[in-house]
């Protein structure tokens, strides 16, 4: 799993939720900057994760019917 965001808040969040599934984040990295007005601008993060199958079928399929292959920052961080 990918998760993109600017808020350090949702990442935590995000791995949160993954460690209570059996996951875990295994790589954080800034990719990129999103600007936010005149000489202002915010790191966007990337998250790839693991879940492991068997603890996490319906999120594995909700992720692969409602996720997508880009997200809002897409432009920017490739």
């Amino acid at each position: 799993f990918v998760f993109e965001t600017i808020d350090q808040t949702q990442l935590d969040r995000f791995e949160n939720c993954l460690e209570a599934l059996g996951g875990h984040i295994r790589q954080i990295e800034a990719v990129g900057h999103w600007p936010m007005g005149p000489n202002r601008s915010f790191k966007i993060l990337r998250a790839i994760a693991s879940v492991p199958r068997p603890n996490a079928q319906m999120f594995v399929q909700y992720w692969a019917n409602k996720g997508s292959p880009n997200t809002r920052f897409s432009e920017i961080s490739d």
